[in-house]
């Protein structure tokens, strides 16, 4: 008997995690130049908490008396295409969204300075990431095949896209994977290919909880024998983000 349905599990998690998201900030003002469903970016977006300071392009953030431009509380930027114009002291930005009781301005269709160092530094604490392609590797530590766990570990390559709640993964390695069954005295690692998707949550500051689904596959006549061949499994893993 089958302990749990695991695409159904995942399934349900993003769509409560959608719903949710969904709910804030109504209404906003924005952009019509920048607007993108869901907020979708191949960059780096946040949102800001607080009242942050930015920096006109030519400002410099070693300067206190850079002229500076407030923006309201829940307004939403992104970093510019130009990875290049974006370093450990600033990133350049521009605002595509702010809150629509704030009054007219003209943060929109211009280059901002975010300084990351300096006199002018914003705080990390100001401001949130909630969306953008992130890569990295990803280790799964175990498995849970038909209610069994197995300690087949996969370190490999992930691309995911991250947004304010969740974050939605994808990846795929070589697994040493165990292919002798519970209870035998025997027990061999072949190496495999294993491929996986999942969500990652926020559970606080810096900490991540992820649940994943996947199959391994192995080649030649022993993944013809192995009776977990392209099989699902399912792995949770916690985690702290050096990134944020």
């Amino acid at each position: 008997m089958k302990i749990f349905n695991a695409k159904k599990i995942l399934f349900l998690i993003l769509v409560a995690s959608s719903q949710a998201t969904a709910n804030d900030n109504k209404e906003p003002r924005t952009n019509d130049k920048t607007k993108v469903p869901l907020d979708l970016s191949f960059t780096p977006s946040f949102r800001n908490i607080y009242e942050i300071d930015m920096l006109n392009i030519d400002g410099d953030c070693t300067k206190s008396d850079a002229k500076k431009n407030t923006l309201p509380k829940d307004s939403r930027f992104r970093e510019t295409l130009d990875a290049s114009a974006q370093t450990l002291e600033e990133s350049i930005v521009h605002v595509y969204q702010i809150p629509a009781t704030s009054e007219e301005s003209n943060w929109f269709s211009k280059p901002f300075k975010l300084c990351k160092k300096g006199v002018n530094e914003v705080q990390k604490s100001n401001y949130k990431r909630i969306g953008g392609i992130s890569t990295g590797l990803l280790v799964i530590p175990f498995k849970l095949r038909s209610g069994d766990i197995y300690s087949d570990s996969t370190v490999g390559p992930y691309i995911s896209y991250k947004f304010e709640r969740f974050e939605i993964l994808g990846t795929a390695g070589i697994s040493q994977i165990a292919t002798s069954e519970i209870g035998t005295e025997k027990v061999e690692s072949k190496s495999g290919l294993t491929y996986g998707a999942g969500v990652s949550f926020e559970i606080a500051k810096d900490w991540d909880i992820a649940v994943i689904v996947g199959k391994d596959h192995l080649s030649g006549d022993i993944g013809e024998k192995w009776q977990y061949q392209d099989k699902v499994w399912v792995s949770f893993a916690i985690g702290f983000n050096f990134t944020r």
